[in-house]
């Protein structure tokens, strides 16, 4: 673990979990894909995308299943955005958000996730 990646572990509440599937972040307000999901908690999580993220912003975003079996359609949660750095080449952003809102029934779905 980089020093980067330790000094965000020691800000969080909780461990985040690494997600195996492909789950892709989008913001519902303009429909722009943000990335795709890397790990999650109940309190939060992160994301690997091609554009950077603009910090201390309030987005409303739906997790969104690549393989969506169960047909139970995306998470909804508004989140906010904590910080965003560029990956070592420059060609994606690693961005951590903080979850300020979802349904119980969405934060028993991301439950299933860090299972």
């Amino acid at each position: 673990m980089s020093s980067f990646e330790h000094s965000i572990q020691e800000m969080r509440g909780r461990d985040r979990v690494e997600v195996s599937e492909v789950i892709h972040v989008i913001n519902t307000q303009t429909g722009e894909t943000l990335g795709q999901l890397v790990n999650v908690s109940e309190e939060g999580f992160m994301l690997l995308g091609t554009s950077a993220v603009i910090e201390d912003n309030i987005f409303q975003l739906a997790l969104e299943f690549e393989n969506d079996t169960s047909n139970t359609g995306p998470i909804q949660i508004g989140a906010e955005s904590l910080w965003c750095h560029a990956s070592s080449d420059q060609s994606q952003y690693w961005s951590g958000f903080y979850i300020i809102d979802i349904s119980d029934e969405d934060l028993e779905r991301v439950r299933q996730l860090t299972s």
